[in-house]
């Protein structure tokens, strides 16, 4: 008897002890998943267990800094033409009207300088006539615009003039039709110059 139980423990002891030798193996095959996030919180799954997050340190968000922009500088004003240009010589006309758009057209002022020069040389004369002239006839303008003041001046007297007349001689024809009306036992002749008389007053004054 104790043979037949040596014999079993002998037989069954090492396959228990193959058993569990082989169940680690078993174990360590299946895969193990992690749910993981990043820094920035989006989910993902890993074999690998999740790494450690550091706790995100301190942005600041500054102003954008918008690019400069070169701002063109305005084209430098003109002078407006003088009156006088009308009164000169072409030779003269075009050069003070070079001299005006000279800034416009980038000029240095060395060169319009020199221009000025030459042309006070060459044209001063021609200038102070031509400007003289402008003067002169300004003054005539203005004379004439005057006298056209007064002549509408006049012109509207007269006509105020004219229809107070008129309402006075409407106004006396008027008086003289109701005396006569007023008469007792007119003539025939009365009565005939009055008819008259109301037929003109009529068409004058359209009553």
């Amino acid at each position: 008897m104790k043979f037949r139980i040596k014999h079993f423990l002998a037989c069954v002891w090492p396959a228990a002890l193959l058993g569990l030798s082989a169940m680690p193996a078993t174990v360590s095959a299946q895969t193990t998943t992690y749910a993981c996030k990043t820094q920035s919180g989006m989910a993902y799954r890993s074999s690998r267990p999740c790494p450690r997050l550091e706790p995100p340190g301190m942005v600041y968000y500054g102003p954008t800094e918008k690019p400069r922009r070169d701002t063109p500088r305005p084209p430098p004003k003109m002078d407006r033409a003088g009156e006088e240009i009308g009164y000169m010589s072409a030779k003269c006309a075009s050069m003070q009207d070079g001299i005006r758009t000279g800034p416009a057209r980038g000029l240095s002022r060395e060169t319009l300088q020199e221009a000025r020069n030459t042309f006070n040389r060459e044209c001063g004369d021609e200038r102070r006539k031509a400007s003289r002239q402008v003067s002169k006839d300004k003054r005539e303008r203005e004379k004439e615009a005057e006298r056209e003041q007064e002549l509408a001046q006049q012109r509207k007297q007269e006509s105020s003039a004219a229809e107070a007349r008129y309402r006075n001689q409407c106004a006396e024809m008027r008086i003289s039709i109701r005396n006569r009306k007023k008469r007792a036992n007119p003539t025939e002749g009365e009565l005939r110059d009055l008819a008259l008389f109301e037929s003109r007053f009529a068409e004058r004054c359209g009553e």
